[in-house]
């Protein structure tokens, strides 16, 4: 009969295929079984108003291990940091969450951050004063696998700081950059800090002031603060105003700009201070600018050896009693000029460093095309007092050749 082989043919092949996929399947690599997590399930809530803290973002921080002999510490869990958003309730969920045991940190505009108390320095490395600290300020959760956890927050209302910055005639002194400085124990003034994401760090320690002058910072904790107003020294051009495109460019000096302290003081050792508590509001830190009595002080950077002018240099104006830096000014022009606006009268020292002769060059990578400056000559660093009782121009800030043992290197 024909159809014995055809049969014995079919079954042949369907044995084989069948044989196939069963060691396909014993070859196909076992699937790792995921690391069991859990959950974190809490409500925030206002302790000023008693209501839910709508839309505040709450995250968990690994608590860290004990120090290691290194002095580092040795962290856990996930990369990024589990994040939720409370809703209308004030309510939060979080799932898939390492186990292991965790700060709750919540925040809300307005309201105090317990980081924000910290340093960077002290959170990353976190010494056994300031784990018990955050443990008192900042709840902890455990997580257990294939297990729930809940906490309660209570947000606590931040700090507000308010007052007006006017130029000595009345008017307002708008735009203006307004930051906070916080006094710490060795009596040093230092900004606050504020690297956390939008609601979870110090909102409103920087600021600029509105077309009256006025500026309100929130979220500070508590202690002893300056505030200090600066001056812009970038000046802005715009092009096409009437058709086409507008464009806008920023030109001016590169440098920073001149700082009035609360106290209506250019010092920063003058510089009124000023105690808050958690929660409180002051008002009436109030500066005033004067219009008279600031001037320009313009020069050229020169090399000592023939008198041309150097396009790249570094210059400090500093008070003359004390040394301290007023400001300071880079230059990348090949004609050498530098200017600092704004300065009063008194008796400083202008100092020059990093001055060298730079070419620009051509170049073409990755299909771009870009210009670098190539240093030519390096020279040495210099000192110039200098009297300010008016405008000043012409100064000429000459550097020295480096040492030949410099210039060796």
């Amino acid at each position: 009969m024909k159809s014995g082989p055809r049969t014995g043919t079919y079954f042949g092949i369907g044995l084989a295929l069948v044989l196939c996929s069963i060691s396909a399947a014993g070859q196909q690599p076992t699937k790792k079984a995921e690391a069991a997590t859990g959950s974190v399930t809490g409500s925030v809530s206002c302790a000023d108003t008693n209501s839910p803290a709508r839309f505040a973002v709450v995250t968990l921080q690994r608590v860290p291990e004990e120090v290691s002999e290194t002095g580092k510490q040795e962290r856990d869990g996930p990369a990024m940091n589990p994040t939720a958003t409370t809703d209308m309730d004030g309510r939060f969920f979080l799932d898939k969450v390492t186990p292991g045991r965790y700060f709750v940190v919540g925040g809300l505009a307005g309201y105090l951050n317990p980081l924000s108390r910290f340093t960077e320095r002290q959170l990353q490395q976190m010494s056994d004063e300031t784990g018990r600290e955050l443990a008192r300020t900042v709840p902890i959760v455990s997580v257990a696998p294939n297990q729930g956890a809940s906490v309660s927050l209570r947000l606590e209302h931040a700090s507000e700081l308010s007052g007006t910055v006017l130029y000595d005639d009345g008017s307002p002194a708008v735009s203006l950059d307004v930051r906070l400085l916080h006094k710490d124990k060795d009596g040093r003034l230092s900004e606050l800090r504020v690297g956390l994401v939008n609601g979870l760090g110090v909102s409103g320690s920087t600021s600029f002031t509105d077309d009256r002058g006025r500026y309100r910072m929130i979220g500070a904790p508590a202690g002893e603060y300056t505030v200090i107003a600066t001056l812009p020294t970038q000046r802005v051009s715009l092009g096409g105003l009437f058709g086409g495109g507008i464009s806008v460019s920023v030109v001016g000096q590169e440098g920073s700009g001149l700082s009035i302290y609360l106290g209506d003081t250019f010092r920063k050792k003058d510089a009124k201070t000023i105690k808050v508590g958690d929660g409180e509001q002051v008002g009436g830190l109030d500066i005033t600018i004067p219009g008279n009595g600031l001037h320009a002080v313009r020069g050229v950077v020169t090399a000592k050896r023939d008198d041309h002018a150097l396009s790249q240099a570094h210059i400090e104006l500093l008070y003359a009693d004390d040394r301290e830096v007023v400001r300071s000014v880079d230059v990348h022009d090949e004609g050498g000029e530098f200017e600092f606006s704004y300065v009063p009268v008194g008796q400083y020292i202008l100092r020059l460093s990093g001055a060298a002769d730079t070419e620009r060059v051509e170049r073409h990578e990755f299909n771009s095309n870009f210009t670098e400056n190539r240093t030519l000559r390096m020279y040495g660093e210099t000192e110039l007092p200098l009297l300010v009782q008016g405008d000043m121009s012409g100064v000429d800030l000459a550097a020295p050749d480096l040492p030949a043992a410099k210039a060796a290197q």
